[in-house]
């Protein structure tokens, strides 16, 4: 079975330059032979951190005053896998490779070809039944153990998750495993980002703000600045239950907007993606749902693919 790199970031806010955590979890012959991780000091300017960002996994300015950078961190990745030989994987390689990406620019280091895996967009595939498919979910299905946010331990399930994919399809490759789906490796080159999905169409020439007149969430709103192509929200519709923590309904409204997603008030044939408040997403995990919800589970039941996510998914999908 093929080896590779599995990786994990944690940011101090929602700026892909403000990375300050990597885990690595290395994988050989189908089994995890090493694990680490290092707090990141983030580059000056993109230092600030978010409280939800520390709620979420609990690093502070204080913590990585005496950090090494992303250079120095990404100096020992390049020990583990000259040349970028292996390819990586991420659960949702969307963040973490742009995270990657963004530094690498920052810091003007020349960016060789990387092949790039996705879990996440492989076990939408595989595992269609379930409620959504985050790493938690995942792990809990097949008993990994996970200190969730903790970047060490995230990027072990993610090791985990892929190899039980190439194992559950009797494949011996992560390309193997993509091109059983019609997917690609992604490639992260001077070029750019190629996700595993790289011949999807965003539709470069059409202006998806003019919205859909039954958007009635988002009608009226114009994006604050360039539309975001690129992102997985470009040309979806999204609806939004329950209150969420870091930002007003209004503000979330504009972000969706801006990476080229329209905004709902209601759930229909045509939604994507729900985005699910703190207090509504506790409330279902316990078995109490909203209408948006129900209506969601129902469209799901008769084939939709309605994408169920919290507040932590929404703004890691988002662009700044």
């Amino acid at each position: 079975m093929e080896s590779f790199v599995a990786i994990d970031y944690e940011t101090a806010n929602s700026d892909k330059r403000s990375a300050c955590s990597l885990g690595v979890s290395i994988v050989a012959n189908g089994s995890v032979i090493e694990t680490f991780e290092s707090l990141i000091k983030p580059p000056k300017g993109y230092d600030e951190f978010d409280p939800f960002n520390t709620m979420i996994h609990g690093i502070t300015k204080k913590a990585v005053a005496n950090a090494p950078n992303f250079l120095e961190v990404w100096e020992i990745i390049e020990k583990y896998n000259p040349n970028y030989e292996l390819p990586f994987a991420c659960h949702y390689s969307g963040f973490d490779i742009r995270v990657t990406q963004n530094l690498m620019q920052l810091y003007d280091k020349k960016i060789q070809d990387m092949k790039f895996y996705d879990t996440l967009t492989i076990a939408k595939k595989m595992w269609p039944q379930l409620l959504n498919h985050k790493l938690n979910t995942l792990s809990a299905k097949f008993a990994i153990e996970l200190e969730h946010h903790k970047a060490s331990s995230d990027a072990e399930a993610c090791a985990k998750i892929a190899i039980k994919q190439m194992e559950e399809l009797n494949k011996t490759s992560l390309a193997e495993v993509a091109e059983n789906y019609g997917y690609k490796l992604g490639l992260l080159n001077t070029d750019g980002v190629k996700t595993m999905s790289d011949f999807k169409n965003y539709g470069l020439n059409g202006k998806h703000y003019d919205n859909d007149p039954k958007a009635s969430s988002s009608k009226d709103v114009l994006p604050s600045k360039d539309l975001n192509y690129g992102s997985d929200f470009f040309g979806e519709y999204i609806v939004f239950t329950g209150e969420l923590e870091s930002m007003s309904r209004k503000d979330a409204i504009q972000l969706a907007v801006n990476n080229g997603a329209s905004v709902t008030s209601s759930v229909t044939k045509k939604t994507k993606f729900l985005v699910i408040g703190i207090s509504d997403f506790l409330d279902f995990e316990k078995g109490k749902k909203t209408r948006k919800l129900t209506d969601a589970e129902i469209l799901n039941q008769k084939g939709q693919a309605i994408s169920f996510l919290d507040e932590e998914d929404f703004l890691r999908m988002c662009a700044d």
